[in-house]
């Protein structure tokens, strides 16, 4: 619905929301990737192809992949486990050992959600496997005649949450799992053939908010553990850091993958002389568009809005969510420029509050060339959104517009 007064353009503009597979919200973008990754999927091929699935935290990945997993076609050629790792992990602390373990049981789980019935043989040793992680009583009995494992299933959730939030829970299982590394990826082997089997279909399994890890989490991940997390027998898309691929390790990074994809922010400034983007500006305007009725903005107010965002979607959603409680707060009816500067202001003062003093020479550099070189700087920068990347004929990047005044010295 769109907003016709602020308290519902507050809310229609929530930054934590990704859109569902269809919404009336949706706006498309210029150098979108999704349908060349839908075409991946659909090609007929023997591998088990692993995906790279990146962008800006922001630019739209959930969004985009709720879309993906949404298509009949890919409804009717697979059997989809999609899932945050922040709902079942802690992204802080993750490690491959836990994304592989999450693996296995999401699509466990996803099965046994939708009846799928399950081989008694498949069931025994899932259940050695629990025995030895969770080292429980080994009287407990399984339902394999109807295969449908409560127990099972229950096992699986709890494992997560304990890997998710208890510190000496989770040491215990990662030190089991990790001297049994290999009989995990062939317990993870044997569900995925059993479901492929019963269901007569493949898995493709999509992993979100892996780009919402520390930056040297996911570089160990990706770079040092790689050869481990590609090995599961099904299709899959990893969420990762743009930062990654401005790493030294670039290239080692994406060898193993089949493809990897970057969703680009929407470009809303010309390269060399920083004058406005039309075509990209019209693109931010539609999502404001979308969501609120632009009689609740006047014109100036929206297009400073948009060049506050960088042409990214959720920093638009941030200063169209800030700038309305702003006005509503002041008892108006429609959002002014104070109202958008003041939520510009608060967006500075978390980046002030994030950036080391080395960090602001680096910035000025970029300001002036808006070309990126990758460093550990350069990398932190892009990973925290100081520095955004955009693609047209070539990539390039500039310094966020909120965090610009900072290098500028006002």
């Amino acid at each position: 619905m769109i907003a016709k007064d602020l308290d519902q353009a507050f809310i229609n503009f929530d930054p934590a929301q990704p859109l569902p597979g269809v919404s009336p919200f949706y706006v498309q973008r210029k150098r979108n990737p999704l349908e060349k990754l839908k075409r991946a999927l659909l090609r007929s091929s023997p591998l088990n192809q692993k995906f790279l699935f990146s962008g800006h935290r922001g630019s739209g990945k959930s969004t985009e992949l709720n879309r993906l997993m949404a298509y009949p076609e890919i409804q009717e050629n697979y059997f989809i486990v999609h899932y945050s790792v922040k709902d079942v992990l802690d992204p802080a602390g993750l490690e491959y050992t836990d994304l592989l373990f999450s693996i296995g049981a999401q699509i466990f789980t996803k099965a046994n959600e939708r009846r799928t019935k399950l081989r008694g043989k498949l069931l025994k040793e899932l259940d050695r496997w629990r025995e030895i992680i969770e080292e429980t009583e080994r009287g407990r009995k399984v339902g394999i005649e109807t295969g449908l494992d409560v127990p099972l299933a229950d096992f699986f959730n709890k494992a997560q949450l304990k890997l998710k939030l208890e510190y000496e829970s989770r040491k215990k299982i990662r030190e089991k799992i990790e001297s049994r590394l290999s009989e995990l990826i062939n317990i993870i082997d044997l569900i995925i053939d059993e479901v492929q089997l019963v269901l007569e279909t493949r898995v493709l399994v999509a992993i979100e908010d892996l780009d919402k890890t520390n930056l040297d989490v996911a570089e160990t991940i990706f770079f040092e553990k790689q050869s481990s997390i590609t090995q599961p027998k099904c299709t899959i898309i990893y969420t990762v850091p743009i930062a990654l691929f401005y790493s030294p390790e670039a290239r080692q990074v994406v060898q193993p993958f089949t493809q990897s994809y970057v969703l680009p922010n929407v470009t809303i400034t010309n390269r060399h002389d920083r004058s406005p983007d039309r075509e990209g500006r019209m693109v931010m305007r539609e999502f404001v568009k979308k969501r609120m009725s632009l009689d609740l903005i006047d014109e100036e107010s929206l297009n400073y809005a948009i060049y506050v965002s960088g042409g990214v979607f959720r920093e638009m959603a941030r200063v169209m969510s800030m700038a309305a409680d702003n006005a509503i707060a002041r008892g108006e009816e429609k959002i002014g420029k104070q109202d958008v500067e003041d939520a510009e202001s608060e967006i500075r003062n978390e980046f002030r509050r994030m950036l080391e003093t080395d960090d602001y020479e680096a910035l000025a550099k970029i300001h002036k060339s808006r070309e990126l070189r990758g460093s550990e700087t350069c990398e932190k920068l892009l990973h925290n959104l100081s520095i955004l990347e955009y693609r047209n004929e070539e990539n390039w990047c500039d310094v966020h517009p909120a965090v610009v005044p900072l290098i500028a010295g006002e």
